[in-house]
């Protein structure tokens, strides 16, 4: 939003998409679990390697993408996604008895919470970082001798010299556009290299899947659809 200058109402559509796509598969992936047509972790395994392309997707974007292309990643992440959580909860109760699954939620929720909080912090942290390294990076590169940098500078004072600034004020305020545009190229880049980071990490952890012990899943959603219709 603030790099694109997008609204509420543009984020949420291009949030939008994705969150579209969870919701039409999610209920499939349910019920191939609930079939036995798929075991859940190579639903899994697939999801977390569709959710590491979306985020290699994301990484090569640039400040000229359009609504599309975001859209289109939205939904490219949402068909990782939609395939993730009904085979993780299977997972989670798996080898568990049914008078087990209040604490093994209470744990569940406690590592989710967990693990969100620490990704965020992580990737807030990171993208700080790596701005500062873009924006030293970039300056690095076009210095104030720069000829383009002086050209570009020289047609912004012009322009705002034709519509009412004076000379100093003019100028000051190219170069203040100058450096804002400088800040957004350094921001985005710091964006795809949290977005690269979080592809490598969720490709990473797609193998532990492999791992995941053998278990009739139908007969655990089987269960847990008994538990979630018994009367209270």
């Amino acid at each position: 939003q603030s790099l694109y200058g997008y609204r509420a109402i543009d984020a949420g559509l291009v949030l939008g998409p994705g969150a579209l796509m969870i919701t039409l598969l999610a209920p499939i992936g349910a019920r191939l679990v609930q079939k036995g047509i798929v075991h859940p972790r190579i639903l899994l395994g697939c999801s977390l390697v569709g959710v590491a392309a979306s985020m290699w997707y994301y990484s090569t974007f640039n400040l000229a993408t359009n609504y599309g292309h975001y859209a289109l990643a939205r939904v490219f992440q949402g068909l990782g996604y939609a395939f993730f959580f009904v085979p993780l909860n299977v997972v989670a109760y798996s080898e568990l008895r049914p008078d087990q699954n209040n604490r093994a939620s209470s744990l569940t929720n406690l590592f989710r919470n967990w693990g969100g909080s620490f990704g965020i912090a992580f990737i807030t942290t990171m993208s700080e970082r790596r701005f500062d390294y873009h924006q030293s990076v970039v300056s690095a590169a076009v210095p104030q001798t720069s000829g383009l940098l002086e050209q570009r500078v020289r047609a912004l004072t012009t322009f705002l010299v034709h519509h009412g600034f004076s000379v100093g004020d003019a100028r000051g305020a190219a170069l203040a556009n100058v450096y804002h545009q400088l800040g957004n190229q350094a921001h985005m880049l710091a964006y795809m290299d949290c977005f690269r980071v979080l592809g490598w990490v969720t490709l990473a952890v797609a193998p532990l899947t492999f791992f995941i012990r053998r278990f009739r899943a139908r007969s655990v959603c089987l269960v847990s659809s008994r538990r979630a219709t018994r009367p209270k």
